[in-house]
């Protein structure tokens, strides 16, 4: 729960930030890194309730069609954790790869729905090309996610009297 309420303030900031002064910059898809993070890490309730929350906050700050980054973000996160139970996410790599495949299928995911939607909607700089970014810096942006948790929540390991 303590992860939920860092990731959710840190999206806020990125989404300002990207929505206001790089607006027609490509930046990573932080939500979709955190979503990808939180799948293959352990999967619960709060997972599936970020997804849901960050694609709403995204939808909201860039003003799309609300609910369909919120589809796309909970359907990502259950698939990345049916495909965790199969696959070790652990080199940089396989979680670069990972997350690029996620951006692909969130883009399709999306274009689909504002295209049925009779949005005009460029298939390969809004899907290919942020899929591209998004794996690329996927890695670092995962490494800073894991030592915010550590820092966060920090596991202690206690004997436990009886």
């Amino acid at each position: 729960m303590k992860e939920f309420l860092v990731f959710v303030p840190l999206t806020v900031i990125f989404l300002a930030i990207k929505s206001t002064l790089f607006v027609n910059f490509p930046l990573p898809d932080l939500p979709l890194i955190i979503v990808f993070y939180m799948g293959y890490r352990r999967a619960s309730l709060e997972g599936v309730l970020l997804a849901f929350a960050l694609g709403y906050l995204d939808d909201a700050f860039n003003g799309s069609i609300i609910g369909s980054t919120s589809f796309a973000l909970t359907s990502i996160f259950l698939a990345i954790f049916l495909l965790s139970k199969k696959v070790q996410f652990s080199t940089p790599a396989l979680r670069a790869g990972g997350v690029g495949a996620a951006a692909l299928v969130k883009g399709v995911l999306s274009y689909a729905v504002l295209r049925l939607t009779n949005v005009d909607v460029y298939f390969f700089t809004h899907v290919v090309l942020h899929a591209v970014i998004t794996g690329a810096l996927a890695t670092p942006v995962i490494t800073g996610l894991q030592k915010l948790t550590i820092y966060v929540s920090p596991h202690t390991f206690k004997d436990k009297e009886n």
